[in-house]
Order: structure tokens, then sequence, then C-alpha cells
């Protein structure tokens, strides 16, 4: 179920220099990007138009890509320039361009209908500047379908229980609290908070929080596969996420922009863009933190793409915390729906 109406991150900005080349499948469709000449963003289908070699093969020459196997050129619109030993090249001779834009240090592609890529579509990441400078960038490769991350983002029951041992400690009992699902428009906010429950590990540690914390995580999505999360504790009674205390000294929290792509039906591009205003001293910590936590969602995902595998059609239960994923399942089928019509 791949939507391709929509805008999606096909690779950090930093991964296109001059003269580059960068092959990404998104949707199931290869796609080659580059750089011209004055800096702009080309995505073209990642396959020639003569023998379908990938295009990320070849190489830049001003703004034209080459083709590695038999030298046909193409500018950043797709069309066909040079054929070697052929003076004129038919019109009908072009590959697909996609539109695409840099914003927040990353490269979003819309594969779908060109006359539907409204810029304004692009999740707004407002804790971060255009360049994405001020964010720490991560990513990561799941073998699964993209709708099994967006259920772990969804319902964040999971935290009690696949994050320990990420977040350290006793982390149970904030699997005992039903989350607040709100609507604004097409975003879905899911609201989770916790009050005088043990500090995790990890955040009582780095944040200097007491024993007995207050936290929360708050979820945002947007359709198909966006998540904005704002997680954190600390010290209990001081206003959980609108503490004042400081950054380390006795509060811990993290803005983590969840930039979704689907590969494939069954692999998915995870682009991460986290924002924090933690003290120096322990900025350190922030990779192996995000590192260890995501390995044990990507592990879960990849563990249920293998059992769906073996029976696609093997039933799923449903319980109290999953309404956030029912409401999102609905909302990406909806879209799918509508692609499918259209």
């Amino acid at each position: 179920m791949l939507i391709r109406n929509s805008w999606y991150v096909a690779a950090w900005s930093s991964e296109l220099g001059n003269g580059q080349l960068v092959g990404r499948m998104i949707v199931n469709t290869p796609l080659t990007l580059y750089r011209t000449t004055d800096g702009k963003i080309a995505v073209l289908d990642g396959r020639c138009a003569h023998r379908h070699m990938p295009l990320c093969h070849g190489s830049v020459e001003g703004d034209n890509v080459i083709c590695r196997y038999h030298g046909l050129q193409y500018g950043p619109n797709g069309a066909c320039v040079r054929i070697p030993g052929q003076k004129k090249v038919p019109k009908s001779l072009r590959v697909q361009s996609y539109p695409a834009v840099e914003r927040y240090g990353a490269v979003w592609v819309w594969p779908g209908d060109e006359k539907q890529a409204n810029e304004a579509l692009i999740p707004v990441c407002d804790k971060l500047d255009v360049s994405g400078a001020n964010g720490h960038m991560f990513y990561f490769n799941i073998k699964s379908n993209y709708l099994y991350l967006n259920d772990n983002l969804s319902d964040l029951l999971h935290q009690a229980y696949l994050h320990n041992p990420s977040f350290g400690g006793d982390t149970q009992s904030l699997g005992e609290t039903i989350p607040n699902v709100e609507y604004d428009g097409d975003k879905m906010m899911v609201r989770w908070d916790w009050t005088g429950v043990p500090a995790p590990g990890q955040f009582k540690n780095l944040g200097h929080i007491d024993d007995i914390a207050d936290g929360w995580n708050h979820s945002i999505f947007i359709a198909p596969s966006f998540y904005i999360n704002e997680v954190g504790f600390a010290r209990n009674g001081t206003g959980g996420k609108e503490s004042k205390l400081p950054a380390g000294d006795g509060k811990l929290g993290l803005t983590i922009y969840q930039l979704i792509t689907p590969e494939t039906e069954r692999s998915t591009h995870f682009f991460k863009v986290v924002h924090v205003d933690w003290p120096k001293e322990i900025m350190g910590a922030l990779h192996d933190f995000i590192r260890d936590v995501n390995e044990e969602d990507l592990w879960a995902c990849e563990e249920q793409q293998r059992m769906s595998d073996l029976d696609p059609d093997h039933p799923m239960l449903t319980i109290p915390t999953d309404r956030a994923v029912i409401e999102m399942r609905k909302v990406v089928q909806d879209l799918y729906d509508a692609e499918i019509v259209a």
C-alpha cells in the first residue's frame, strides 16, 4: 500500500556534492539524484531509456547525466540531449523527472502526479532552521513495510517493554496509561503523559533526574508516514514538559522528526532529525542513545515482517491502546484508495 502523491525524503543534502550521483529506490521507483551547476537538485527516473542501465552508475557533465553503458546523455528535465553516433535525438526519448525541494538539510522528492506537488505540503519541522543545521541527523534502513514503523510510532505502549534495556531501569509503569488522541485538521496527535513514575535509567542519568519523575511523549502523525515526537522526563512535580529546569539538571527532552520513506513493499528508509538543547557535556551520548532505541524498533518491525511473510492473512487482535494505530491505518488506506480511483 504505497502512496505516491506525497513528499518523501530521498537523501540528506550533504550526500549530493558537485558531480555526485545518488541512486535511491522510493516507493518501488528507482531514482537518480544530482546537483546541477547552479546547485539545484535534479531527480530523474533511475533507468536509462535505452537499456535500463541504472543512471546512478554514470557520470555528470555540466548539467547532464551520462549513462555509463552507452553514453546517452540526459538533462535535468529528463530529456535525452545526446545519443552517440546519432545527430538528431527524438523528442520522445526521455526519462521521467520529479519535483525536488531542499529543506531541513534533506532532499524531498514527490514521486507522484507532478501537478499535485505543492511545497506547502512538506511537513513543518518548526524547531529546525531551513538548512537543518541545528538538528542531528540519523538514517536507518529497515527490511520491513513502512506501516510497521508507522504502527510503532503511533502506539507508544511499546516504550514500556521493547525499550528496556535502551531506556534503562524500570519502564513497565509507562505501560499503565491510555493515551489521549486528538485531531487538528489533517494531523493526529497522541499524548502520553506520566506522573510520579520511576525515571528510566538513561533519562535519569543523563538528565540528573531524581528516582521519581513526570514524563511525556507527544506524537503528531502527518499522513502518510511522518511523525514529530516530543519525549522526555523531568523531576517530579516541576511541570513535566513545561518544567523550567535546565536540560541535564533535572530534565531531559528531545524533539524527533521522523521522516519515513517507503523504499519497497518490504523495505523502508528511516530518516530522523533530532533537535535537543542539551549541554555539551552530555551531547556525546546522543548518538548512542538514538542508535540503541532505534535498533530495538528496527528489530521489532523486521520480526513482524518476517511473520507476515509466512502468512499475510493471519489475523492481528487489537487492545485499548491501539486506537491511534487503527486511525492511522484508516487514513493511509483512504489515501491509497483515492490514488487508485484517480
